[in-house]
This record gives C-alpha cells, sequence and structure tokens, in this order.
C-alpha cells in the first residue's frame, strides 16, 4: 500500500510537470503536430491547451471519404459550431469536412494550410481511368485543362497505367463511349474545381496569417494551391469584394477538345496513347494559358511532370487539333 501511494505520488507530480511549463514551449511541441485531428484532440484537454492550440502555424487535414450509406459522424461537432457554407461547397461534402472547415476559422495565427479531399468525393468517378488536370485562377477559375491518355509509356518502356494493347479493329462504338465518358468526367472535375476555389477564397478571407495554403485531392488528380505574390493579390481582392462577389461562380464557358492517338513527349522520352484532352476557358481570356504552361504547381514525381509536359506539348504543337465542343 506504501508502494502504491508513493507510485499516484509520483504519477501526479509527473501530470502537473507539463504545467509549470511555459506557453511558449508548449506551443513549440504542439506546432510539431500539424495533423488537425491531432490538434482537436490538444484543443480538448484544458482551457489553456485549447487558447495555446489556436495559435499553431501550420495545419494538414485529410478529410475522410464518404459513404452515402453511413450517416457521416462529426468528428469535431464538440468544437465546432454549424454555420452556413455556399450551397457549391455543403453539396459536395459532408458535414465531417464542414464542421472541420469551419473550425478552421479558429486558427487566426495559422501560415501554412494543407487539405487533402477523397479522389472521387462526391462523384461515381472511381477508377474507370487515369486523369488528371490543371487550373489557373486568381479570384475566378480562368482556365481548366483535364487530361486522359489510355497509357502511359515511360523512356524505359515500362506502362505506368494500361497495357498499350490495341485492337486491331476499333471499335467505333466502344470508342465514343469511353469518349464522352471522359467529356463528362472531365466537366465533373470542373465542378470540383469550382467548389474547391470558392472554399479557398473564404479560407484566405478568414485566415489573415496564411503564406500557404494547398487543396489537392488523394488521388493526386490535381491541386490549387496559393503562395507569395500570387497569395497577396488574391487577398486585396478577397477583402475589397463585397459578400455577393466572393460567392459568385464564373463558369468557363469557352469549351475546346482535342483526341490525339500518340503522344510522344520529348524531354521526358514519355509516350502516351489514346490522350483525349478538354480545355475550359472564360470567353475574355480565351488563349491565355501561360500560367498552365508554366507549372506553377510544382509536381513532385516522373509521372506528374510527364502530364505536365503533355499539356506543354499539346497547347505548342497541337493546338490547331482543338475544335469547340457543342
Amino acid at each position: 500500500m506504501r508502494n502504491l501511494k508513493k507510485s499516484r505520488e509520483r504519477d501526479a507530480d509527473d501530470s502537473s510537470s507539463i504545467n509549470r511549463l511555459p506557453d511558449e514551449i508548449i506551443l513549440q511541441i504542439i506546432n510539431k503536430i500539424i495533423d488537425f485531428k491531432s490538434l482537436c484532440v490538444c484543443y480538448l484537454v484544458s482551457r489553456r491547451f485549447s487558447s495555446i492550440v489556436l495559435q499553431v502555424d501550420a495545419i494538414s487535414f485529410t478529410a475522410p471519404c464518404i459513404d452515402l450509406n453511413i450517416p457521416d459522424k462529426n468528428a469535431v461537432s464538440d468544437i465546432s459550431p454549424s454555420g452556413s457554407f455556399p450551397p457549391l461547397i455543403s453539396s459536395f461534402y459532408g458535414e465531417s469536412f464542414l464542421s472541420a472547415n469551419r473550425f478552421f476559422r479558429n486558427f487566426k495565427g495559422v501560415k501554412s494550410l494543407c487539405i487533402e479531399l477523397p479522389s472521387s468525393s462526391h462523384r461515381a468517378i472511381g477508377n474507370r481511368f487515369v486523369f488528371k488536370w490543371k487550373v489557373k485562377f486568381s479570384n475566378r477559375v480562368e482556365s481548366f485543362i483535364f487530361l486522359s491518355p489510355d497509357s502511359v509509356c515511360d523512356k524505359d518502356g515500362f506502362y505506368l497505367n494500361g497495357n498499350g494493347e490495341e485492337e486491331e479493329e476499333e471499335d467505333n462504338e466502344l470508342f465514343s463511349d469511353l469518349f464522352k465518358q471522359k467529356r463528362q468526367v472531365s466537366f465533373e472535375c470542373l465542378m470540383d474545381v469550382l467548389a474547391w476555389h470558392l472554399m479557398l477564397l473564404y479560407l484566405v478571407n478568414d485566415l489573415p496569417m496564411l503564406e500557404e495554403v494547398s487543396i489537392t485531392d488523394s488521388g493526386r488528380r490535381g491541386r490549387l494551391s496559393l503562395s507569395g505574390k500570387k497569395l497577396n493579390e488574391v487577398k486585396e481582392w478577397v477583402h475589397s469584394a463585397s459578400e455577393t462577389e466572393l460567392d459568385r461562380v464564373e463558369i468557363p464557358d469557352m469549351v475546346s477538345k482535342c483526341y490525339i492517338p500518340v503522344l510522344k513527349l520529348p524531354v521526358s522520352g514519355y509516350v502516351m496513347r489514346g490522350v483525349f484532352i478538354t480545355i475550359m476557358e472564360v470567353k475574355d481570356l480565351q488563349g491565355e494559358n501561360n500560367g498552365l504552361m508554366n507549372n506553377e504547381d510544382g509536381f513532385e514525381d516522373k509521372e506528374e511532370a510527364a502530364y505536365t509536359e503533355a499539356v506543354m506539348e499539346i497547347l505548342k504543337n497541337h493546338k490547331g487539333n482543338l475544335s469547340r465542343l457543342r
């Protein structure tokens, strides 16, 4: 009994030792966490911890996949009150994500924010085929490019997706159906991009210290990111915009498409077959795709760099093949 009493006294001393640490030291420790769910747990520890957690300068949040057959359990409902969002955002994501998004507003000192959304989100895109997209934007989505090859082969002959097999006799009906599917998915992705962009504008408006923000999906099919000069320009527009202007969604109205049987990429040595591309642009900015050509997203691996090169190659050498989509 005496040993048990001493053990409890030691435990009590250990548990209270953190209370003797100054807030600055605790903040340095918590700043190493970054993961949003873990920060929420720390937030609930005590009143002191809740005030310290809100001072972190970096957050990374991975949104849960949505299963329409299972009620969405709100992981942060105890700390994030309900609130309204633009319909375009509210209709796309589950309550857990929306609640987390609302709670971000409390982190007024955050400088870096990274959000990862489920690959298919609310769409029935699945894994029918491989595709990636790129977008040029500021206070509005100016142009959007969707690229989907049937197969991608690197310079060593290794197929990154697809198997490179071609039918001796092309099934025109099957080809037409696949073409229509890719066209439909490109429009679905554009709707995602518009929702992400609106979400990004709200984050920029609510987080005054933000220096970089990125929204991507778990399949790495595309990304919206802001930092540096571009972020400052968007901040200026957001802070001067009315609520009506902030919520206004402008859909690119000039749509072109192109199909290239074989696309050879001179820099990477990759070969893409059965390449479908859709370009959607705002009418008054048609043809101004310099931002897309400069690869501002900073893709990290060879495959993603190849997709960027493919877009550049098409815009440079195959632009005459693009036709207006009706």
